[in-house]
């Protein structure tokens, strides 16, 4: 592991380099040849693009099918300015609206909530320049992986929190110290932990961290994602206030605005949205929506 990781860094220090408009339109071939390879997260996407979006036709989702892993492919190549561009250099290639809205409740603490749209790692990575910043992740197994995704995120002075036991009280004592956290609003927890939520007319077993700790601390709340522009120009950040209701007893009631919002930034660029997850893998009813899949892109 060790080695790789070691040719990893070599490779995406050379990204950091490369001008990203060069590496945008790089990843348009490459996206293309990967659509003809044999994956199986190929079936992944497929399901999901049906789930979400039966009104469109096969050519129409086999489309929307070859530009996601287009977009997939410039979040890849992204790496080396997630890891190595200077705070100038971020600033020179993001556009940025609603942000003094933020800092104008940012004496109440801050609660982030982004998804896996556009590239939400250098999002984090911005965030983390502006205020003192603890991001919840899902830490990888391997240690030495766990390291070298960790070293870059928190380069700016944020701070990594891993899921677990732990992650709650670090959480909660962010908010009570009147500082930013920030949460992946779809992040499929276990059950128990969620509850079912209509995300694109589908139940989605959806985390109720968020409401728990808005109720909880009340903290302010922004929804927010960093969408990919067009021309290799970098990224448009985007915040908007959360709904009042985010606060409601129910969580039903509560995360209905939050997979609202989630559904609305990924109809506005779905290619940019993380299809290879298997973000319906737990149904209320026990069915497997991933269970019998084709085995290419091109069926």
């Amino acid at each position: 592991m060790r080695g790789l990781l070691f040719i990893a860094a070599g490779l995406i220090r050379l990204l950091s380099w490369l001008p990203l408009s060069l590496l945008h339109a790089l990843a348009w071939p490459m996206g293309r040849v990967l659509y003809w390879l044999p994956w199986k997260k190929h079936a992944v996407i497929q399901t999901n693009l049906g789930l979400c979006f039966p009104e469109l036709n096969a050519a129409q989702r086999r489309r929307l099918h070859r530009a996601y892993l287009v977009e997939q492919l410039r979040l890849v190549l992204e790496a080396g300015a997630v890891f190595h561009w200077s705070r100038e250099r971020i600033a020179r290639h993001v556009e940025v609206t609603g942000w003094d809205e933020v800092l104008a409740q940012a004496d109440q603490g801050l609660m982030l909530v982004s998804g896996h749209i556009g590239n939400w790692e250098l999002l984090n990575i911005w965030m983390s320049q502006q205020l003192p910043l603890a991001t919840l992740y899902r830490a990888p197994e391997n240690a030495a992986l766990d390291r070298f995704m960790t070293r870059p995120r928190e380069r700016f002075g944020g701070r990594m929190v891993p899921g677990g036991g732990p992650a709650l009280r670090h959480l909660l004592s962010q908010l009570k110290k009147r500082q930013a956290v920030a949460v992946a609003a779809d992040i499929q927890p276990k059950r128990g932990d969620g509850a079912f939520v209509p995300l694109f007319g589908q139940p989605a077993l959806t985390m109720t961290l968020v409401s728990g700790l808005a109720r909880r601390t009340d903290c302010a709340v922004f929804f927010c994602h960093a969408l990919r522009r067009p021309g290799g120009r970098g990224w448009r950040l985007q915040f908007e206030r959360a709904p009042d209701s985010i606060r409601e007893p129910e969580p039903e009631a509560a995360l209905a605005a939050m997979n609202q919002w989630l559904e609305a930034s990924i109809r506005e660029a779905p290619a940019q949205y993380l299809w290879l997850y298997k973000r319906f893998s737990r149904q209320p009813d026990g069915s497997k929506p991933y269970r019998q899949q084709p085995a290419s892109a091109t069926d």
